[in-house]
């Protein structure tokens, strides 16, 4: 693997399948009793969908079935800081919350925390192709469970245009899932991001409003060009520097009262010896 670096070997160890050895059981019990979709059924349902997307979008994640992961109820803080509130009954001494799920694919996070009680009026999701959302709908034969105008297309981080949709939902979030979003971006590219995470988050609780996620991380602080489009990923310590320097710059540094970035690397070795690791993080940010 001599000559690719961290952030390439990611997308190495990407193949493409044919077929998923099995369904998780997590996924198929949601398959079963949320989709109505019959065990029997569920590996050629998936394939089904999962190649007419590909046929579109021949994107490594859908090729290697990683879909049929859920990165949200995996996360340390799912039970206690997002499904919990998002359960609770409205209290009008308290502001109501509010869950977007950024870069949704085929809302497999967002189908999860509905099946395990979620109130759904709270779910949003985004992306940038609209056609992801449409086939999330028919991978979790869900059209009549969920509120398909809150689903926003176009979706984009680094968009400024008028017309990218996540716009809606300015100084609303209280909880914003963005896992396998910021090691897509150069860090540019990532302060861009973080500044559009800040204006959707909500401002008016006098509370500390959490984004949460998954990405790649590393050890080392990697830069990549892959496909001649740049990358960044991080260590704990530069996600930390990073969302402090944005938090600190004169659009924000008047408006934040506190901000508690909290990383941890699980790291993991390839075949090829070389040590990869991905990065679990939860920011706090109270407004003032």
């Amino acid at each position: 693997m001599r000559g690719i670096n961290r952030a390439d070997l990611f997308l190495t160890l990407i193949k493409f399948h044919e077929t998923p050895e099995a369904i998780p059981d997590s996924l198929s019990d949601l398959f079963t009793s949320y989709s109505s979709i019959p065990k029997d059924d569920q590996i050629k349902h998936v394939v089904k969908i999962r190649d007419g997307a590909y046929d579109v979008f021949p994107y490594p994640c859908l090729g290697a079935f990683l879909f049929l992961k859920f990165n949200l109820s995996t996360h340390p803080s799912y039970q206690e800081h997002v499904l919990s509130p998002l359960k609770q009954p409205f209290q009008d001494s308290t502001a109501e919350p509010l869950f977007l799920d950024l870069g949704t694919c085929f809302g497999q996070d967002l189908r999860k925390l509905a099946y395990d009680g979620a109130l759904t009026n709270r779910i949003w999701a985004s992306d940038i192709d609209p056609e992801f959302i449409e086939l999330g709908f028919q991978l979790f034969n869900d059209s009549n469970k969920l509120l398909k105008d809150h689903f926003l297309c176009p979706g984009n981080l680094l968009s400024v245009s008028p017309e990218d949709r996540l716009g809606v939902l300015d100084d609303k979030v209280t909880i914003l899932h963005a896992s396998h979003i910021f090691h897509l971006f150069s860090l540019e590219e990532q302060k861009t991001a973080i500044d559009r995470c800040l204006r959707l988050l909500r401002k008016d609780t006098g509370k500390p409003v959490l984004t949460l996620g998954i990405q790649a991380g590393s050890t080392i602080p990697t830069a990549s060009l892959l496909a001649r489009i740049p990358k960044y990923i991080h260590n704990d310590k530069s996600w930390k520097e990073l969302w402090h320097e944005v938090c600190g710059n004169n659009t924000w540094r008047d408006r934040i009262k506190t901000l508690d970035v909290k990383s941890e690397l699980h790291k993991f070795e390839v075949e090829s010896g070389t040590e990869l690791a991905w990065q679990i993080f939860e920011i706090w940010v109270t407004f003032v």
